[in-house]
């Protein structure tokens, strides 16, 4: 019997095939960012697919077909980005060009690695001195930077408020941002990509080929891009985060201002602890990929922390090490680890699958790890609640909701919490950290 899946791809397969004039074969690909991803194999070439084979959720303002008119306005901007063949009219789904090069970059050799990041930021200074009065669909907007970085922090707040998970940290992040919006004067805002940088690009060993991802483009700040960069470096790091600054600065002609990184770089990561709420609220599928969910999920929530620090100009607390042990279960663990490693996963060929089963692997060596440590986790949390409450609360859901009710009202500032915050997210790097591999040694630059 076919499943729902089937029968989007088949669908799929025939809009793709209308579009292009002949029959088409779509492989389902690893990438794609939040959307599943297909590679299109037709008569006279390959082409590449983004689709979600159901609507949006009502809050998501990050659409495919948005990100078909970021494309188009990149590309008008002068950067090298897959061309946009056709948005589908009812679906979620986008058809693009297949553009030669590689999106593999954390293993090249450094002066490889160099040499990208060179070229990106020619890339980027070229892309943000394009004037947006001549980029579609902003023909009719203006705006100073400033005026949209608060436009951003309206449209990011209002996704937060309409999840159901109160959370004290992303709260206290958005009243810091919004008191302290960079002052950039009359400065028009520019088209900035959104979580820009290495692993969001391709290249053919030396320069960019194409920039990918334009689902968080927008007006604003064009250090934001800057700072993603520094973000995404935590996950592929370049070499000399330093040289790339000053590569931007010669080919744009500005210097970008260490507090502004800093700034942007809270919100970047804010971004993410957006998003990571909403999965919290149950905006997943099942077949997900949950195993990345844990350990960027984890990361970057600890990156959050450590920008707000960065920005209030404060040390992170240091946090003691809970104490784990085996437990009777650990072996059965072990075991399915053994297996997916030496038995299940050699045997796969489908290169989807085999990224899935390793992502499985990931979420049992959390399971494994939050099983050792027991309820150590919620002893120390409920501590550290206290420290800032004045009292221990009865639960740490309760705790949470009290503390975020006292950051709403201002009675708790954002240095306030940074010690629960620092405690909470580097206990679930504790747990993570089997899982996370070298991610979990990984940090933000130092912007100084």
């Amino acid at each position: 019997m076919a499943s729902d899946a089937d029968d989007s791809a088949d669908v799929l397969a025939q809009w793709a095939a209308s579009l292009l004039g002949a029959p088409v074969e779509l492989r389902r690909v690893p990438g794609g960012g939040r959307h599943g991803a297909w590679r299109v194999i037709g008569e006279g070439g390959a082409w590449f697919m983004k689709a979600d084979t159901a609507p949006p959720p009502a809050y998501e303002h990050c659409t495919l077909r948005l990100e078909a008119d970021m494309y188009r306005a990149a590309a008008a901007a002068g950067a090298p980005v897959p061309g946009i063949v056709g948005v589908h009219p009812e679906l979620e789904a986008v058809l693009m060009t297949s553009v030669e090069g590689d999106a593999a970059y954390a293993k090249l050799p450094d002066d490889a690695r160099t040499s990208i990041a060179d070229d990106l930021a020619d890339v980027l200074a070229r892309m943000h001195a394009a004037d947006p009065a001549t980029l579609a669909p902003w023909a009719e907007v203006r705006g100073s930077m400033a005026d949209h970085v608060r436009i951003e922090l309206d449209v990011w707040e209002g996704r937060f408020r309409g999840a159901r998970t109160p959370d004290p940290l992303i709260e206290a992040c958005f009243q810091w941002l919004r008191d302290n919006v960079p002052d950039t004067g009359d400065a028009p805002a520019r088209l900035v990509q959104g979580d820009t940088g290495p692993g969001n690009l391709l290249h053919d060993g030396a320069r960019v080929t194409a920039l990918l991802d334009f689902e968080l483009a927008h007006l604003g700040d064009p250090v934001e891009d800057l700072a993603w960069v520094g973000t995404r470096n935590a996950q592929e790091p370049i070499p000399d985060m330093g040289r790339f600054l000053d590569r931007y600065a010669k080919a744009s002609g500005m210097i970008p201002d260490p507090a502004r990184l800093r700034y942007h770089s809270l919100l970047a990561e804010l971004r993410i602890a957006v998003l990571g709420v909403e999965r919290q609220d149950g905006h997943v599928s099942d077949l997900a990929e949950h195993g990345n969910h844990i350990i960027y999920g984890t990361l970057h929530r600890r990156l959050t922390v450590e920008a707000l620090a960065a920005a209030l100009g404060v040390d992170m607390p240091e946090i003691a090490s809970m104490p784990a042990a085996d437990s009777a279960d650990t072996r059965y663990y072990d075991g399915v680890l053994a297996q997916l490693a030496q038995i299940v996963v050699p045997a796969i060929d489908d290169p989807f699958a085999r990224r899935r089963a390793k992502s499985m692997a990931r979420v049992v060596k959390y399971l494994r790890e939050a099983d050792r440590v027991g309820d150590a986790q919620v002893h120390a949390e409920l501590d550290d609640l206290a420290a800032v409450l004045g009292h221990r609360p009865a639960d740490v859901t309760s705790g949470v909701s009290e503390l975020h009710e006292l950051v709403t009202t201002r009675e708790v500032g954002p240095a306030d919490i940074l010690p629960w915050a620092a405690g909470q997210v580097l206990r679930r790097q504790q747990v993570a950290a089997s899982s996370m591999g070298v991610l979990a040694m990984r940090h933000l630059p130092v912007y100084a």
